[in-house]
């Protein structure tokens, strides 16, 4: 799995040891309507990665005209949006940074206007220091019939919030599910100062709870 940006490699280790427990919940990943979340908290901050396919954002997987290239560019921009995630409101959490881009279409990382994008929501990074991302994704290509086909489109997006009160944080939230009628589920995997924790976020419950 990729580790959430810029988390301590102690919480980082932690999460993928606990993704990995299961033997093979990646091995899969690519699974229509189920997303991946991943976030960690570090002092002040809350660090979140949103893996998913392209599916389950856009409704189709592959770039094959101008307009869906523009429909996938309005999607980068709407998963970048500080009103995604909620939190806790006695948290005082605040976006700082947002970044979203698709990888996997034709077995290509998309960047650049069209396809990539970062927002920094402040003029300076709170850390000083800024970790890549590393892409470690499993898919099985090779389909009952014998024939292969090109890797399927995923779309992933970091975030950074900064909290005024982290220790009065204890809930994350999300519109996904309502701005993505495709995305159905998340498999939540957290690092949180009373350790790791692991749940679900869907359209009934978008909340998970730590």
């Amino acid at each position: 799995m990729r580790c959430v940006a810029k988390v301590a490699a102690v919480a980082c280790a932690l999460i993928t040891a606990g993704v990995s427990a299961d033997g093979h919940r990646h091995a899969g990943a690519h699974v229509h309507g189920a997303g991946h979340l991943n976030f960690a908290i570090e002092g002040r901050q809350v660090h979140i990665e949103l893996e998913t396919p392209g599916f389950d954002i856009l409704g189709f997987e592959s770039i094959r005209s101008d307009a869906q290239r523009r429909q996938l560019k309005d999607a980068l921009q709407e998963l970048e949006k500080d009103d995604l995630w909620s939190f806790t409101p006695a948290a005082s959490c605040r976006l700082k940074a947002a970044s979203a881009s698709a990888s996997g279409e034709h077995g290509e990382d998309h960047h650049g206007d069209a396809d990539g994008h970062h927002h920094d929501h402040d003029d300076h990074h709170t850390d000083g220091h800024q970790d890549s991302l590393h892409h470690s994704h499993g898919h099985d290509d090779h389909h009952g019939d014998g024939h292969h086909e090109s890797a399927h489109m995923d779309i992933a997006a970091t975030y950074v919030y900064e909290c005024a009160n982290i220790a009065g944080l204890n809930s994350i939230s999300t519109r996904l599910f309502q701005r993505f009628a495709n995305s159905e589920q998340l498999q939540v995997q957290g690092f949180t100062d009373s350790g790791q924790i692991a749940g679900q976020m869907n359209r009934e419950r978008p909340e998970v709870r730590f």
